[in-house]
């Protein structure tokens, strides 16, 4: 089930926030989902790769909003270091450069912070199994307004228990048409 060899099959997660009362904050919330437990807490995204090797971390919770993009570039730092560890985006209000760049870069998952608790766990929960989860907040406000169909041979997501499948391009151009997503300027 785990992308790393551990002992026990519980996900081992990093949670990566530079605010220390959020990034504890998390690190109670995920200790209280069954089968998930915080393996490292770290106030940034620099030293992610050696805390993720050293804790056979599974999935890394990463804020988005890390000046610099430094979020993005730890993707980069875990994929070329070998590090089998997925990322799941957390951010206040992304835009469609911040949400496309994430996906581009590997990320398995993206949750706007006034997303549910359930919503995260089904997030750490895909990203183990290699899935694309984008938050349900997104897809609720998209799918009352179109129905999208799956396209073949197009990249697509997981979306929770449903385990319906659409295209990640589709899904940010209509979330841009609503104004869900906005274009950075």
């Amino acid at each position: 089930m785990n992308p790393q060899s551990n002992s026990d099959l519980s996900i081992r997660v990093v949670v990566v926030n530079e605010s220390g009362f959020i990034r504890e904050g998390l690190c109670r919330v995920i200790e209280r989902f069954k089968d998930i437990r915080v393996v490292a807490s770290i106030a940034g995204p620099h030293e992610l790769c050696e805390v993720a090797q050293q804790a056979q971390a599974d999935v890394a919770l990463i804020d988005a909003q890390f000046p610099s993009q430094a979020g993005f570039e730890a993707i980069q730092q875990l994929r070329e270091s070998g590090v089998i560890t997925r990322v799941v985006f957390l951010s206040v209000n992304p835009s469609f450069a911040e949400v496309n760049r994430a996906l581009q870069a590997g990320a398995n998952g993206f949750l706007l912070r006034e997303a549910g608790v359930s919503e995260l766990e089904i997030a750490l929960h895909a990203a183990v199994k290699d899935k694309i989860f984008l938050c349900p907040t997104i897809l609720k406000r998209l799918s009352e307004a179109l129905v999208l169909e799956e396209l073949p041979n197009r990249d697509s997501f997981y979306i929770g228990a449903a385990q319906e499948r659409y295209s990640i391009d589709d899904i940010i151009s209509e979330a841009l048409r609503l104004g869900i997503l906005q274009q950075e300027k």
